[in-house]
């Protein structure tokens, strides 16, 4: 069993990717500015403004380290004209030439530091450079990061035509959102994590890694397992062997609870999706790359989906729902042949199988849970029965189940 990998060992690695080696201040600066790390920026920036001040040095990368120190707070006032000198030359150049070769136009680095130096800048220089940014986040060609990074410099300035933020790396709309630089994107929490947890030394160079640490400690100041410093099998297991304390306070009301209800509710669990419904809410805020009915690889004729999976930990949760009259051998068999199927697929290591016994035969659960425990990817297995308090009212018929009629609870034989 995968016990899952240390947050301090995710974050030690993260940390090696961004480390800036070398004579790079476009690159230093972008590091520091994303990570809070504040220090080199107040050098960098007197560099920048001193090679700005020499027609044959000057670039749009020194704009943009002075930029990113502005961003940063960190500008000295000194510096301030020598910002604003840049951005007006920027806009005065021509971009986007044929047979010439692109610069700006293609330096998502630059372009971003640029565009957060420009906001305080009015008029022409900064229609022309919004303009440019505008059609920089619509070049085909460029990588997801650098992509990224023109469209967040394009929704900085209020680009008209910019791309939508869905353009962007999830952990790039989480880093900037965490920096106050654009709205907070709950769904982009979970891809984000998985590609944090996932990301390969050196796959995207040492921009893409410090844009990825900011995310992913954006992103385990809202999770509670990453803040206690680990991700384990166990912490599923325990909370989803929790999920029956909580059905405690789940609605059922026998009548209404104030004067202007509408009248008494009833949260019913009918079915195996109703149960996935109910598996999501309890996980998702405690595992950001918990995900829902994702298929593994084909095995032969079969392309196996599965119910919650969570990457990080190599983890599919199976949910099952047991009616009367369904045989505990049948869920026993179908748990079995999730761990054949799911145990094809390396990506998988482990199987959590979580039955709703909606017949409350309790008495069977033990041996259920024992023969899952059995099997090679199932370190432990939950059996909850339907809550006593979940009775039907008399005279009040269950729903049926695809078309086929029930009574008493019990689906009728087919004549």
């Amino acid at each position: 069993m995968s016990e899952g990998p240390t947050i301090a060992a995710i974050r030690a690695s993260l940390v090696s990717a961004a480390r800036v080696d070398g004579e790079t201040p476009l690159l230093l600066a972008f590091r520091s500015f994303m990570l809070g790390e504040h220090g080199p920026l107040a050098a960098l920036a007197t560099d920048a403004s001193e090679a700005l001040a020499s027609p044959g040095a000057r670039s749009a990368a020194h704009v943009a380290v002075l930029g990113y120190a502005a961003a940063a707070h960190v500008l000295a006032g000194s510096l301030v004209p020598a910002l604003a000198d840049g951005i007006v030359w920027l806009s005065e150049r021509p971009w986007n030439r044929p047979l010439r070769e692109a610069t700006l136009e293609v330096d998502g680095l630059s372009m971003l530091g640029v565009a957060l130096g420009a906001r305080g800048s009015d008029g022409s220089a900064l229609a022309t450079l919004t303009a440019l940014a505008a059609a920089s986040a619509g070049r085909p060609n460029l990588s997801d990061f650098n992509l990224s990074l023109m469209v967040a410099a394009a929704h900085i300035l209020s680009a008209p035509g910019r791309p939508d933020l869905s353009a962007m790396l999830p952990e790039a709309r989480v880093a900037f959102a965490d920096l106050g630089l654009m709205p907070r994107d709950e769904g982009s929490g979970p891809p984000a994590w998985r590609n944090a947890v996932r990301l390969a030394p050196g796959e995207g160079g040492t921009g893409r890694a410090a844009l990825t640490l900011r995310a992913f400690d954006a992103l385990c100041e809202r999770n509670i397992p990453a803040r206690l410093g680990r991700l384990e099998v166990e912490d599923v297991v325990r909370v989803l062997k929790g999920v029956e304390r909580s059905m405690q306070e789940w609605t059922w009301e026998d009548r209404s609870p104030t004067p202007k209800s509408a009248g008494p509710v009833k949260w019913q669990v009918r079915n195996e999706y109703h149960v996935q419904n109910l598996l999501w809410a309890v996980l998702a805020p405690l595992f950001p790359d918990l995900c829902r009915e994702e298929y593994t690889s084909p095995v032969g004729h079969k392309n196996p989906r599965m119910d919650l999976t969570i990457p990080s930990l190599k983890l599919v949760i199976e949910a099952k729902f047991m009616r009367p009259g369904k045989s505990f051998a049948d869920i026993q068999e179908e748990v079995s042949a999730d761990n054949t199927l799911y145990g094809a697929d390396p990506k998988w290591e482990v199987l959590i199988p979580f039955v709703w016994d909606d017949s409350r035969r309790s008495e069977h659960h033990a041996t259920l849970i024992e023969g899952m425990r059995r099997m090679s990817m199932v370190p432990d297995a939950i059996v909850m029965s339907r809550p006593g308090k979940m009775d039907v009212p008399e005279g009040e018929a269950p729903r049926p189940i695809r078309g086929k009629p029930v009574t008493n609870g019990r689906r009728r034989p087919a004549s």
